[in-house]
């Protein structure tokens, strides 16, 4: 794939579609020639991003969706992860996770996983901006 070139998705906010996105991204990885490990780190932190989106987003509306952006750069693989939110409140992101509280890692997860990563929220949307660097022997 060339720099610039760019894939856009739009799943429904359901859970059943997470998987789906995963595996474009996995695909995208692969004809960028990312290694094992880091296309199982790009296909964990879309997966946490999306589970994200489909929970906290607008869950009771059938009509809302996850719109994904995937940008070839010079170096790595953008992925952009948007969705729609309502009296949703900014989370924060422990450098720790609690472990005796459940849920609460993906965000930790996602930059932990991504080299780069950062959280937009606009008005009544949410946008989880990742970076993955391709390693320098497959560049």
């Amino acid at each position: 794939m060339k720099q610039g070139h760019v894939v856009e998705l739009d799943a429904p906010s359901a859970p059943e579609y997470v998987s789906i996105v995963r595996r474009a991204v996995e695909g995208i990885a692969r004809r960028m020639e990312f290694d094992e490990v880091q296309i199982e780190d790009l296909k964990l932190a879309v997966g946490e991003a999306c589970t994200n989106a489909v929970r906290h987003g607008c869950p009771g509306d059938d009509l809302q969706h996850i719109a994904v952006r995937c940008t070839v750069q010079d170096g790595g693989l953008s992925v952009e992860i948007r969705n729609d939110i309502r009296d949703c409140h900014i989370p924060r992101v422990p450098d720790q996770p609690d472990i005796t509280r459940e849920g609460g890692f993906g965000l930790y997860l996602i930059r932990k996983l991504m080299d780069e990563v950062d959280i937009v929220w606009e008005p009544e949307t949410a946008v989880v901006k990742m970076f993955k660097r391709l390693s320098p022997s497959a560049m």
